[in-house]
């Protein structure tokens, strides 16, 4: 990851993939966490006000994150307990400028797959009860979500037997 490019094409209205018009090009390199690009990350809106790992912290706890992780994913017994600990934890870090949720959602499956489950997947109809159990994760009450993972994988195989039949 730290040698993969990625155009960014910058105009009045921020950062664009595709623009036509007159904008600065350069490349961002996508393996790059917020320690090199020396950005904040902060959630601030009605419902949440999220401040992350510092920036001057952020490659030592991803190390940290990737440590434990094989740890847990090697002798914990439960899957998705290890998921939600690697979701929430990961996602606290915030590592990258992008991607964080996404990220969050594949190394949480890592376990799980390892177990014979399938990947995570949330489902739209179990969004709001995903990001609700993250909030509760987030102050240390991880049952919610490993209650959540289980239900969105099974909605997500119950959606695909419906597909396959």
């Amino acid at each position: 990851m730290r040698t993969l490019k990625v155009q960014i094409i910058e105009n009045k209205r921020g950062p664009s993939i595709h623009d036509g018009g007159n904008s600065a090009l350069h490349y961002v390199n996508a393996g790059c966490t917020r320690q090199t690009t020396q950005k904040s990350a902060v959630v601030r809106s009605h419902q949440y006000n999220l401040a992350f790992c510092p920036v001057e912290h952020v490659d030592q706890q991803l190390d940290y994150i990737c440590k434990m992780g094989r740890q847990y994913i090697a002798r914990w017994r439960n899957p998705f307990a290890t998921a939600a600990w690697l979701h929430v934890t990961f996602t606290r870090c915030h590592p990258f400028d992008d991607g964080n949720g996404r990220m969050a959602r594949l190394i949480s499956s890592i376990p799980l797959v390892r177990c014979g489950f399938p990947p995570l997947s949330i489902t739209p109809s179990g969004r709001k009860v995903y990001y609700d159990s993250m909030n509760l994760a987030w102050d240390g009450d991880y049952q919610p979500m490993i209650n959540c993972f289980v239900n969105c994988i099974r909605d997500a195989m119950t959606d695909v037997e419906r597909i396959m039949s």
